[in-house]
């Protein structure tokens, strides 16, 4: 089940450009971003992505560093030049040097190839709240599931029209859950989601924030958060 989203005005998706001149990891994170919503475009090489971001300007861009005819390290430099949108590498160059060096031309955030796709897109989802805030259309916005309403401009919760209580941190995590229904999402892809910090928590920390989360949400007639053996959680309504 997805979520169900409820608002007045106009919807508008992150729009995110994937630089990269192998075809199949082009389309693989197509793939993976558009099944978070996301509206992706794709370019084989710098001096393409730039003519591109152009013509469409983008919330977030991908890049890999090594391709021809204009580099990534090159062309995050010219894009510095007109825009701040939020950067990551993706690349086999995965050393301290390349990576200081990737950050000092403006990137935001590194991810070495070989790479878990769905662990790139939860770094997108991650790196865009931090830019945007949770969402670009968050103004009367609910998510719902079952009889849970979560309202994303005020950041309240009812639960059968009555109001929970829920700390910063369950709800950033509510929020993920609601956002992907029907999802088994890893602890990495949950941190990524709702820490508010660089340093992983321990497993116990993670699965104690998610109890007390589940003991406000669930009840009687509903187990809208369940364990996934070995493989993490997912909400269903």
């Amino acid at each position: 089940m997805r979520a169900k989203y409820e608002f007045t005005g106009e919807w508008k998706l992150y729009k995110i450009l994937v630089v990269d001149d192998e075809p199949k990891i082009t389309e693989l994170l197509k793939v993976c971003l558009e099944m978070q919503g996301m509206e992706v475009s794709c370019a084989e090489d710098g001096k393409e992505a730039l003519m591109l971001f152009e013509k469409r300007p983008a919330d977030m861009v991908l890049t890999d560093v090594m391709m021809p005819v204009m580099d990534g390290y090159r062309f995050v430099e010219e894009l510095r030049k007109k825009s701040n949108v939020p950067v990551m590498f993706l690349t086999a160059k995965g050393d301290v040097l390349d990576r200081i060096k990737g950050l000092s031309v403006g990137a935001d955030d590194y991810l070495v190839k070989p790479f878990d796709p769905m662990e790139a897109s939860a770094r997108v989802s991650a790196a865009l709240r931090r830019c945007y805030g949770y969402n670009k259309v968050q103004e009367n916005r609910e998510l719902v599931c079952g009889e849970l309403t979560l309202d994303l401009a005020s950041k309240r919760l009812r639960k059968a029209g009555e109001s929970v209580e829920l700390t910063a941190l369950e709800y950033r995590m509510l929020a993920y859950f609601m956002e992907n229904q029907g999802r088994v999402l890893t602890k990495n892809q949950i941190y990524e989601a709702a820490w508010d910090q660089d340093k992983f928590p321990d497993d116990n920390s993670i699965m104690v924030a998610i109890s007390k989360l589940r003991a406000k949400i669930n009840d009687d007639k509903h187990d809208y958060l369940r364990t996934i053996r070995g493989l993490g959680y997912r909400m269903e309504g």
